[in-house]
């Protein structure tokens, strides 16, 4: 089973993280779950204390998920996907509608897949050996506040497999979700200062998902784990809903 970090009570939610990420950036969220909930946030495949599959793959990734739902016996937990984290939740989603009941997309990749420049991967390379530049890339995903656990996401960041570095980037560009439909429940969320992940392009992926965006002002595209307390606030709302439409259709 991935290795995960687990806290509240309930109807079961599981955290995705992203890119240079780990189980950790979910700490906020897992030590203050939402009420009737409990939150689940595994490391992804040679993320954190995860070992890798190999070559990275989104589709890899979510089978290491969906195994790891299984082995917990989740019944149709609600999937959080952040960046990179967000393409699993969408890859889940779209071949195992069934098995979930609610998806929230956290500046995630957009469906179509993500395109690194071909320029940046020396830099992405660089990433492996520089902890000074590895620091600031990860400073700029917080424009407002850097988290109070910083300099642990950084050491879990230095610890991902070496092939992810590139790997991943490559995984995410190869990867797409259009054509494939999803057609669960759907919050989509972001950072007015992301720049990875701009608010047009959550409009873009609002819109192709049937559902509207919210854009939070002032933060960037590490929003979740800048500003927690929003960031729940924004997510309470969606999962009332879900437990009201589940209610629905169990009556």
């Amino acid at each position: 089973m991935l290795p995960h970090l687990s806290g509240g009570a309930g109807r079961p939610l599981v955290a995705l993280h992203g890119n240079f990420a780990s189980k950790a950036w979910w700490h906020a969220l897992v030590t203050a779950a939402p009420s009737g909930w409990r939150v689940l946030a595994p490391d992804l495949p040679g993320f954190g204390d995860a070992p890798p599959l190999g070559e990275p793959s989104i589709r890899g990734f979510a089978d290491a998920v969906l195994d790891f739902v299984n082995a917990s016996n989740l019944d149709r937990p609600v999937l959080i996907g952040h960046s990179l984290g967000g393409a699993v939740a969408l890859e889940l989603a779209a071949r195992h509608p069934e098995r979930f009941s609610g998806l929230v997309l956290a500046a995630s990749a957009p469906l179509s897949g993500l395109k690194t420049p071909e320029e940046n991967y020396p830099v992405l390379e660089l990433l492996r050996s520089d902890v000074t530049l590895l620091t600031a890339s990860l400073a700029a995903l917080f424009p407002s506040a850097r988290p109070h656990n910083f300099d642990a996401l950084v050491q879990d960041a230095r610890r991902m497999d070496p092939s992810g570095f590139t790997g991943n980037a490559r995984a995410l560009e190869r990867w797409s979700v259009e054509g494939r439909l999803v057609t669960l429940p759907t919050l989509v969320l972001g950072g007015e200062l992301d720049r990875l992940i701009t608010p047009e392009m959550l409009a873009l992926q609002a819109r192709a998902l049937g559902t509207t965006e919210l854009v939070l002002k002032g933060r960037g595209h590490g929003f979740p784990q800048e500003d927690p307390d929003a960031f729940k606030a924004a997510l309470e709302p969606f999962l009332r809903s879900v437990t009201r439409q589940d209610l629905v259709v169990e009556s």
